[in-house]
């Protein structure tokens, strides 16, 4: 049977939790190890009787403590001989959906999206201007050509102008940034779909995107901060207006995701 922290080292890493609210007390004793470096992706935590061992407690706690901690991504288990608690490995793509399920639930505004696609953006075409290659620049090259194409159905077009954005936030090699890109995305499909793909305007922004291709196959950090900037404050004006406009029309508050 593998063995769950030794109680000799457990003790500077937990404390008893008879006087205190049990299971969330043994959650954020465990979250709080993990955060200050005692916890590692991988590490076994220890079987249902070991912990209640180490925590000097029932197994009703501990069990309802795992439940938490499996649902919050801290710990996979595993049932039945050789089973118990093991710190999860990281998901990053877990997160993202739960992030964005979460913008979803708290009604984040269109405002509120682009505020932090601004954020999340401009810093990410700074990084894939110092960071891209030469087989990355062809590819990026290759999205833009698809989004120009003339005659693109809604949806379509919408995918590829994701891609492209995605495709300059994962060149950044940021994996904080690409996390919460893939959050937004959600978010950012349904405000496109509902607004950016009329005739009226359907190949609006395409040559401030070219400007940001520009800059970033010049290695251009600077300059690549800069075009993504101006086509997102540009892109959040517009977006906005006709949401305005929208909700105008129907005399409702149109929903921003």
């Amino acid at each position: 049977m593998r063995k769950p922290v030794p109680l000799a080292e457990s003790d500077t890493v937990f404390s008893s939790v008879r006087s205190q609210s049990l299971a969330s007390r043994i959650v954020t004793q465990v979250i709080d190890a993990l955060f200050a470096g005692q916890f590692k992706p991988g590490q076994f935590l220890g079987t249902e009787a070991q912990l209640t061992e180490t925590f000097q407690t029932s197994r009703v706690p501990i069990r309802e403590a795992l439940g938490r901690l499996e649902a919050l991504g801290v710990v996979t288990i595993k049932t039945g001989a050789g089973g118990g608690a093991t710190i999860a490995e990281g998901k990053p793509d877990q997160f993202a959906t739960a992030l964005a399920v979460q913008f979803m639930l708290v009604q984040v505004t269109a405002e509120e999206i682009f505020d932090a696609r601004i954020g999340i953006e401009c810093r990410a075409a700074e990084l894939a201007a110092e960071k891209i290659t030469d087989d990355q620049i062809e590819a990026l090259r290759l999205l833009l050509e698809r989004i120009m194409e003339p005659d693109l159905p809604r949806r379509e077009s919408v995918d590829r102008i994701l891609a492209f954005h995605r495709f300059i936030v994962e060149a950044s090699g940021a994996r904080t940034l690409v996390t919460l890109m893939h959050a937004l995305e959600h978010a950012l499909l349904n405000l496109f779909t509902a607004l950016e793909a009329s005739p009226r305007n359907s190949r609006i922004g395409y040559k401030s995107l070219q400007g940001i291709f520009d800059r970033i196959a010049a290695r251009d950090s600077e300059g690549a901060f800069t075009a993504m900037r101006l086509h997102l404050l540009d892109r959040r004006k517009s977006m906005l207006y006709r949401l305005k406009e929208l909700s105008d029309q129907a005399g409702i508050a149109t929903p921003a995701s």
